[in-house]
Order: C-alpha cells, then sequence, then structure tokens
C-alpha cells in the first residue's frame, strides 16, 4: 500500500507525545527517580504537548479538506476514528487542567489533581489504542486484522516516550536511572510483540481470486484489468510491490533490532549509570525505528482488492 508520510508522522510523534505523557504521570505521582519540581512539571508539560499536538496536525496531510476533520466525531459510536477523536480532543482539557491545578498549588498534590492526572494518563494511554484499533478492525487487510496492532502502537509510544523522559530527568537534575529501567523492559516487550505480530503476518491467507468471486472450482486467472490508465486503487492499494521476500525481511530485522531491542540496551546502559549521551542516541533511535515501522506497516499491508489484480492469495 502507498505509505502516506503525514500519517507515518502523524503516529510516530503522537504516539511518543502521548507515551511521554502518561510516563511522565507516573513518574510524578510516584515519585520515580526523585520529586518532580514545578519547574520541570511545567517543562515537560510544554514539550508533551507540543509533541502530540505536531502529530495530530500532521494527521490532516493526507485530507483532501482538512477544514473537514471535525466530522470525524460524526461516528463515535461505531468508528474507531471517531473514537480516537473524541478522546484525543478530551485529552486536552484534561491535561490543561491537571497542569494548572498541580503547578500553581505549588506542585502539591490533592485528591482533586491526582484524579486530573490519572485521567489524564487514562486518555493519553487511550488515545494510542484507538488509533492502533483503526487499523486492527480493518478486515480487508489481514495483516493489520491481528489483536497485536493496537498493542504495538502502544508499546512503541511508550517506549519512546520513555526514552524522551529520560532526558527531561536529566535535565532536571533528577535521578534517571528508574526511568531507564522502565524504558528498557517496555522497548524488551515490544520486541517480543513486534516479533510475534511479524510472525502472524507469515501464515498463509485463505482468500484467492476465486473465493473473493465466489468461484471455487478450478483456478480463477486475471486476462485484463479492466482500465488503460492507472486509478486511485493503483495508487494507494497495489504500491510498494517490491517489499517482498529478502528485502521486507531486511527491513523487518532493522525495525526490530536497531529500532527496539538497540534502544532498550541502551536505556539499561543509563540504567546502570550512563550518562545522557546514550539516553539520547537511545531516543534518536527509538523515534527512526518508529519512523521506519510505521512506514513498514502500510507499505507492507495487502488489502483484499489486489485479489482483483492478479494477487494470488491474501
Amino acid at each position: 500500500m502507498h505509505a502516506p508520510l503525514s500519517v507515518v508522522l502523524f503516529t510516530v510523534l503522537s504516539g511518543a507525545g502521548f507515551g511521554f505523557v502518561a510516563l511522565f504521570i507516573f513518574a510524578d505521582l510516584f515519585a520515580v527517580g526523585g520529586a518532580v519540581e514545578r519547574g520541570e512539571l511545567l517543562g515537560a508539560s510544554v514539550l508533551g504537548l507540543v509533541v502530540v499536538t505536531a502529530g495530530l496536525l500532521f494527521s490532516t496531510g493526507h485530507l483532501t479538506k482538512p477544514r473537514q476533520g471535525w466530522r470525524a466525531l460524526a461516528r463515535v459510536r461505531s468508528s474507531w476514528l471517531s473514537r480516537e477523536a473524541a478522546v484525543a480532543g478530551l485529552f486536552y482539557p484534561v491535561a490543561l487542567l491537571y497542569v494548572l491545578f498541580y503547578a500553581f498549588s505549588g506542585a502539591e498534590h490533592s485528591a482533586f489533581t491526582v484524579i486530573l492526572a490519572l485521567l489524564t494518563a487514562a486518555l493519553a494511554l487511550g488515545t494510542m489504542l484507538t488509533t492502533g484499533m483503526i487499523y486492527a478492525c480493518v478486515r480487508a487487510v489481514r495483516d493489520w486484522n491481528q489483536s497485536l496492532t493496537p498493542v504495538n502502537f502502544l508499546l512503541l509510544g511508550l517506549g519512546s516516550g520513555a526514552a524522551l523522559l529520560v532526558l527531561v530527568r536529566f535535565a532536571a537534575g533528577a535521578d534517571p536511572q528508574p526511568l531507564a529501567a522502565v524504558g528498557a523492559t517496555v522497548l524488551a516487550v515490544a520486541v517480543a510483540a513486534k516479533s510475534a505480530w511479524y510472525w502472524g503476518k507469515l501464515s498463509a491467507g485463505n482468500s484467492t481470486p476465486g473465493t473473493a468471486l465466489g468461484l471455487t472450482n478450478g483456478k480463477v486467472r486475471l486476462h485484463y484489468e479492466g482500465h488503460a490508465a492507472p486509478t486511485f486503487l493503483d495508487h494507494e492499494l497495489m504500491a510498494n510491490n517490491h517489499l517482498k521476500g529478502g528485502l521486507a525481511w531486511l527491513y523487518r530485522a532493522a525495525v526490530v533490532a536497531g529500532g527496539l531491542l538497540l534502544p532498550a540496551i541502551l536505556l539499561g546502559v543509563v540504567a546502570a549509570g550512563g550518562s545522557w549521551l546514550w539516553a539520547f542516541l537511545a531516543l534518536a533511535l527509538a523515534l527512526g525505528g518508529a519512523v521506519l515501522e510505521r512506514w513498514l506497516f502500510f507499505a507492507e499491508a495487502r488489502h483484499a482488492v489486489r485479489l482483483y489484480y492478479a494477487e494470488q492469495r491474501i
């Protein structure tokens, strides 16, 4: 499939931002690595909201009429896209209330700020999960239609967010080691989850041109596509046909080893007392790996419509 850069950047940046916010609240509530001071709270809040907002703005890049993006809220009861938009929209007022009440109360928690903190974290995690469910519920794309799809969206967002948070804790003069250990653990779990997701792609599908047409006796062959010029389906759903065999496995190995396993090891080095340079390198690799993973997520996807274009099995 065609992999739009705007959607790749949207899912990577918003995931990193929401993961950062959720883990920052966890660190704040449980004083992981030391208490969070007011200045660190304000700085981290601005950083998290900027990253999240940048990602969400990229989500309008593939829309023909971005100003009508608000219509995504119209089908909350039946559409995961609408649910994602609703949860992301609720995130902003709740997060801002949390920051305002907490910061201007002298960074002292009350029952109200704890509730706001938990709601903010839940909305951040919920947005990542609903984003993943947008793709997991598409039965026409068997590669996406796996229970691990939203799990991977969540883990990659938390992993890159953890690497960013470790740098923030370094800058604030706090102890980054506990959060580095958390980030390394999340990325290690992401290695297993992503590997299992790729393994799930290996099983042969049951859909063939014959089943697509309802003709099960004999083998159906394509003689003519029915059009002489490229169409929307050619551009969107038949792109990246070269991603097969060894090349596809090379990209997958780069995602798992370079974008997940190596950042996990580097954060483990930080957890053992390494400097901020290791955390910076872990963040760069995690974000780069997330971009590659998300591009490959779209580029490798095989829509069922390919059965009408000579694909023999999906």
